[in-house]
């Protein structure tokens, strides 16, 4: 353990690398079924709920992504309910196919009928004895090749016609992840890109054969899952928004285990971006997932830099931004806004004793970085009781994240991005 030794509202901040979990392997069970930008490990999720969760009983993640804390859940005996809410559609379904169990003997003959039908609808399309209906969303072309925009429609009709629906949304995660693959954009880009004429040229997928070994591999962890989840866990996905009035009632929460977005979705990570094509291609009605990263905390910017949240760390670390540029200042406040609501619903929903852990990403805005998780503290702190423990500072080897980006929008302007996560743990008093 390495130690900052730094004293923090009576908690205690400090470099812990044992919370790295550089070696671990990180897609076991369902957790490898749809990569998603920036997931919480889950070594991480499994670590918190093992030492804040011994005596919950219901889990929530505010911000569900990828599900990683409610599989978590599922994987622990003790939890009788696991809530996840996000406004992602895309987050939601993965969200639900990572944790409904099914029998693999239904999946691997499902399986089966699956791929022939699809690979009968290619020879017949092939030999222009059938036609296959085609989605008609914008720059579908730029962001296709003809060909694959054919297979992946002719994958699509067959899983439509599937009439079990667990096994349907089943599929359809696989076809997500097969949309993001074989399309003409940078795949390790959260934000969308087209590949250069270069990469283009050697761009030809087998788009079939890409669905099918990814449903391969999905089924091969379910088998595992099936055998290992917690039976008496409900699992609840909710499509509603952390800032307002959820359906969880008063009090109901035990412990709370969470990655928040690292700011606002514009100008960090583009959940919404990264989920356009494969929404699209899932039939998502096209305003709606468009809009996705506008309706994300803080896709909306405040007009001036006046609040009355109660975090000084907040107030000075502005203050520092704004002097460099107003407008960014604008922006980060936004997020903080936001956030601050989805704290007095959290605050409404967990009951006295509760642990909530937060993995934040401390971000850096006109070279002056962000100290989320002090912020975080703060805006607990300022209205509420609650008790700090501990902020590990953990190393981020894994993590879906660019290695370098733009922080100045100037071209050519390149600095490193976050390579490192806080781990903030507070107590409901």
């Amino acid at each position: 353990m390495q130690s900052t030794n730094l004293i923090q509202s009576k908690g205690i901040k400090y470099k812990d690398i044992s919370w790295d979990f550089r070696k671990d392997f990180t897609k076991y069970s369902n957790h490898g079924f749809h990569t998603y930008p920036a997931m919480m490990i889950p070594q991480v999720a499994r670590r918190l709920i093992g030492a804040y969760g011994k005596n919950a009983k219901v889990l929530l993640d505010p911000f569900v992504g990828s599900g990683t804390a409610l599989l978590e859940a599922t994987l622990h005996n003790n939890f009788e309910k696991a809530y996840g809410i996000d406004i992602n559609p895309l987050a939601l379904l993965i969200s639900k196919v990572k944790t409904t169990p099914i029998d693999t003997k239904i999946l691997w003959k499902e399986y089966h009928e699956l791929m022939e039908k699809c690979l009968d609808d290619k020879k017949e399309v092939n030999f222009s004895q059938k036609q296959i209906e085609k989605p008609n969303f914008p720059n579908i072309d730029f962001w296709f090749k003809p060909q694959v925009t054919t297979d992946l429609a002719i994958i699509r009709k067959n899983i439509s016609e599937v009439k079990n629906k667990d096994v349907k949304n089943f599929f359809l995660v696989a076809f997500s992840e097969t949309v993001r693959d074989v399309s003409n954009t940078r795949n390790r880009e959260y934000k969308l890109y087209r590949m250069s004429p270069e990469m283009m040229k050697k761009h030809k997928p087998d788009t079939i054969s890409t669905f099918r070994q990814k449903l391969k591999e999905n089924i091969t962890s379910m088998t595992q899952y099936f055998e290992e989840y917690n039976k008496n866990c409900k699992v609840s996905i909710l499509a509603e928004d952390s800032r307002n009035h959820t359906s969880i009632q008063n009090g109901e929460v035990d412990l709370i285990v969470t990655s928040p977005p690292y700011g606002d979705s514009r100008t960090t990570v583009a959940y919404g971006q990264f989920s356009r094509l494969a929404l699209q291609w899932l039939g998502y009605d096209q305003k709606k997932v468009l809009d996705i990263d506008k309706v994300s905390l803080g896709g909306i910017p405040t007009k001036d830099l006046i609040h009355d949240l109660g975090s000084p760390t907040l107030k000075a670390t502005l203050q520092r931004i704004a002097d460099v540029d107003p407008i960014r200042a604008r922006d980060v406040l936004s997020f903080y806004v936001d956030f601050d609501k989805c704290v007095q619903e959290l605050h409404r929903v967990t009951k006295k004793g509760a642990f909530l852990c937060f993995v934040v990403g401390n971000r850096t805005v006109k070279g002056v970085q962000i100290p989320t998780d002090e912020i975080i503290l703060e805006l607990f702190q300022a209205k509420n009781h609650y008790k700090h423990h501990n902020t590990f500072i953990r190393n981020i080897p894994h993590k879906r994240m660019p290695k370098i980006n733009s922080p100045t929008n100037i071209s050519g302007n390149h600095g490193v991005t976050m390579n490192e996560e806080w781990i903030v743990i507070i107590e409901k008093q």
